[in-house]
């Protein structure tokens, strides 16, 4: 059975932060970003015109709900 998904949108690490800027809260960088898309933490691909970071929105969304998530944890143990 097919499911029909909202947009799929790609940003830059920059974009990203401009759309979400409570990201910048857990200490993210434009560069943080990018290194976390290197490393295989977020999805998205390279953009051959400019040689950019393009990352799904969603995989962005579910990571800082993560790190959300792990700090909120980590807070309780304490």
């Amino acid at each position: 059975m097919l499911e029909i998904m909202g947009a799929i949108n790609h940003y830059s690490p920059s974009e990203l932060l401009e759309l979400y800027p409570k990201a910048s809260k857990l200490g993210w960088s434009a560069a943080k970003i990018g290194m976390m898309f290197r490393a295989g933490l977020l999805v998205g691909y390279i953009s051959g015109k400019e040689n950019k970071s393009m990352i799904l929105e969603e995989s962005f969304i579910k990571l800082m709900r993560y790190v959300n998530e792990v700090n909120n944890d980590r807070n309780l143990l304490d």
